[in-house]
């Protein structure tokens, strides 16, 4: 499977994951967004990569897109530090 890949522009930790067959149909799918009228920006498309995959598990991926066209998440990784480090190693 091809995964393109779509970055919420009003919640930029917001993904939504799609394939060829349902590209047209995921983005104009009212359930896909957090809030209505949100605008998605192109991230990338990606091969399958298997396990190695770092930013969402494929398995749960393909069987959302095959069952309602779309897999979604949110990335916590882009969320801002809670504190700064009390001294940076050199």
């Amino acid at each position: 499977m091809e995964f393109h890949v779509f970055q919420c522009q009003a919640d930029r930790d917001y993904f939504v994951v799609t394939d060829n067959t349902h590209l047209d149909d995921s983005l104009n799918n009212p359930s896909v967004s957090p809030t209505p009228g949100d605008t998605w920006e192109k991230t990338g498309k990606f091969d399958e990569m298997g396990k190695d995959r770092v930013a969402f598990d494929e398995g749960i991926a393909i069987r959302s897109i095959e069952s309602q066209g779309f897999y979604r998440f949110h990335s916590i990784s882009l969320d801002p530090m809670e504190e700064m480090p009390l001294a940076m190693p050199m």
